[in-house]
């Protein structure tokens, strides 16, 4: 099975609302940086079995294309399709942007850590002519968490055509990775003016008005977004998220519904609508949402924990007890997470014992729960465990 990179997770989106952007405007892409992520991809398998459709490319557009979309799932012998094309080119015109971007994703696909340090080194000292030269690059400097450099890539794309709305539409999503959000607004802005249907830039002007918590400001430019492009699903959930700010549950609920009809496979909108059932106190709703969020992100511990305390204070001990261990064992959630999850199980576990112990036939799931109990509740009286170990002898 072929190693893959996984450095293409760092992609300027700025789509949803309460986005947590991690990107920080001082990341290090220097070759220190590009060796260690060569060196996680010699790490990363798949965790599922993808059928790969080989194609050899005709030209350098459609290698372009393909590995800028989907560079992970690709087959060994279409990037090394991609790969010939771009060297093919280069040893006739050394400046072809796409050609260096098209080699650069090769040498990264494959783990080719020295190779790819040299290509980024290259990448960074091209000069692009046009402007849309000058995206394909910014863009890729932008994915490898190089905000600043492809800033100017994207200033250098407007200078040359000054009404190149697609310019300025990268100016505002970088601008606002780099927080910069005044200049995002007037980028955005300029965007809005040569193409006035750009519904994805009213959308994030809407989200930068939103973090500034102007809210009318925020409704008006997801509304308009909506307007243009009424299944744009992402200002549906923005919209909703202001009205859960402003505790407006009803319209909250009917935007998250709306995002799920257009996104049924995302989990956002699932995680949103739960919220909200939970502030109208609608708990088994809640429950079902938390419940489909699940199926689609299994791994997803704060959600679990959020259906474990609901499980809980519907007396469903068992199930709430099951969920609150599986988060609890879990290595990824922080220390500071695990101290709440370790207090929420220790009065899980002891309303289950206390409601085993009434059933005869379960004497050993109640001895089971009880001594968890012990294992899970901090700074118990020796009063306390006294009682609790009198239960378990009673049992026994």
């Amino acid at each position: 099975m072929k190693m893959v990179s996984i450095i293409m997770s760092m992609m300027i989106v700025l789509s949803c609302a309460g986005q947590n952007i991690n990107t920080n405007p001082e990341t290090d892409t220097s070759s220190k940086k590009i060796k260690e992520t060569t060196k996680r991809s010699q790490k990363t398998q798949r965790s599922r079995k993808i059928h790969q459709q080989k194609v050899l490319f005709e030209n350098i557009d459609d290698a372009f294309m393909a590995m800028k979309k989907d560079l992970d799932n690709l087959p060994d012998d279409t990037v090394k399709s991609a790969f010939e094309i771009a060297v093919d080119i280069l040893k006739k015109n050394p400046g072809h942007i796409r050609a260096n971007i098209v080699l650069f994703n090769a040498h990264l696909y494959k783990a080719n850590k020295e190779e790819t340090v040299e290509q980024f080194k290259k990448l960074l000292a091209l000069n692009p002519k046009t402007s849309e030269s000058c995206i394909d690059l910014g863009t890729l400097l932008a994915r490898l968490g190089k905000i600043p450099e492809a800033i100017a890539f994207f200033e250098k794309s407007v200078e040359i055509t000054p009404d190149f709305a697609e310019g300025y539409y990268n100016l505002g999503r970088a601008y606002s990775i780099n927080r910069q959000f005044d200049q995002a607004i007037n980028a955005y802005l300029r965007n809005i003016e040569i193409e006035p249907k750009h519904y994805r830039a009213w959308n994030n002007l809407g989200w930068i008005y939103m973090i500034r918590k102007d809210f009318e400001k925020s409704l008006d430019h997801y509304n308009k977004a909506i307007e243009i492009k009424h299944d744009y699903s992402v200002a549906h959930l923005n919209l909703g998220t202001i009205y859960l700010l402003q505790k407006k549950y009803d319209l909250a609920e009917k935007k998250f519904k709306q995002y799920i009809e257009f996104r049924p496979d995302n989990p956002d909108g699932y995680k949103n609508l739960a919220s909200v059932y939970q502030k109208k106190q609608q708990f088994d709703d809640a429950i079902a949402m938390f419940r489909k969020l699940l199926k689609l992100k299994p791994n997803d511990y704060l959600a679990m924990n959020n259906l474990a305390v609901l499980l809980l204070s519907k007396a469903r001990y068992g199930e709430s007890v099951k969920l609150l261990k599986h988060v609890y064992n879990a290595n990824t959630i922080n220390d500071k997470f695990k101290t709440e999850v370790k207090k929420s199980l220790a009065v899980a576990t002891f309303h289950l014992a206390e409601t085993l112990a009434t059933h005869a036939d379960k004497k050993s799931q109640a001895i089971q729960a009880y001594e968890d109990y012990l294992k899970y509740a901090d700074n118990l009286s020796e009063t306390v465990t006294k009682q609790v170990q009198d239960k378990i002898s009673a049992i026994q």
